[in-house]
């Protein structure tokens, strides 16, 4: 983990799924939850992320695979889909921080995500103006935890990554963007790392405030 002063963190970086987004894997269709999971936690669904194989030709494997129709994978992964819901809480948050930094904090969002579903998710009425811009995997062509994806994101935004503060649920992802030099925060239980952000900004957020009352003073 980095060991730096809280007063150096300018830059977040988000991931999408169950941190800022909720979604449900129980559908009206004859896929279990856990094997819907597992579905997507797999080599055919990760290449399908990083945007290397098309929507159908996943579908088609993962069906192969876990002897189901691609029909009812297609239909499940359209329910959840619809399931996910924007977690408002942590979008007031980073509202919040945004706004006390005075423009300052840079916000990016970094999702293991496929072409199609980016292009929905993309489209879904939530407060995205938070962001300076959203990575999506199938975009990049790397997926995390594989140090490519945040090095790639890392060298488009030009931040620094002993500055940086990175939020994922899985840990995986976050000890891989610690091994960068990045803070990494796993989201676990979210009273708690409501708590972990504000603490970690909380110096740099006063530091402002004093140089905008020095600047108006002067």
């Amino acid at each position: 983990m980095a060991n730096h002063e809280s007063s150096e963190y300018q830059t977040l970086i988000l991931d999408l799924g169950d941190v800022l987004f909720t979604w449900s894997a129980e559908t009206r269709t004859s896929i279990p939850p856990r094997v819907l999971k597992d579905l997507m936690n797999g080599p055919t669904w990760f290449e399908y992320e990083r945007g290397r194989i098309s929507q159908e030709e996943c579908y088609e494997r993962v069906g192969r695979e876990f002897s189901v129709d691609p029909s009812a994978v297609a239909e499940a992964l359209k329910q959840a889909r619809e399931s996910l819901r924007p977690n408002e809480e942590l979008l007031a948050l980073v509202r919040e921080l945004k706004a006390q930094f005075h423009g300052q904090l840079r916000v990016f969002a970094l999702s293991n995500i496929s072409l199609p579903d980016y292009e929905y998710v993309i489209k879904l009425p939530t407060d995205w103006s938070i962001f300076d811009k959203v990575f999506a995997s199938a975009v990049l062509g790397e997926r995390k935890p594989d140090l490519a994806a945040y090095e790639k994101v890392l060298a488009e935004t030009g931040v620094d990554p002993a500055t940086t503060v990175f939020v994922d649920d899985k840990l995986e992802n976050v000890e891989a963007a610690r091994s960068l030099g990045i803070h990494g925060i796993v989201f676990d239980k979210q009273e708690g790392v409501f708590q972990a952000l504000r603490k970690i900004f909380g110096d740099r957020v006063q530091q402002i405030k004093e140089e905008v009352s020095g600047a108006k003073q002067a």
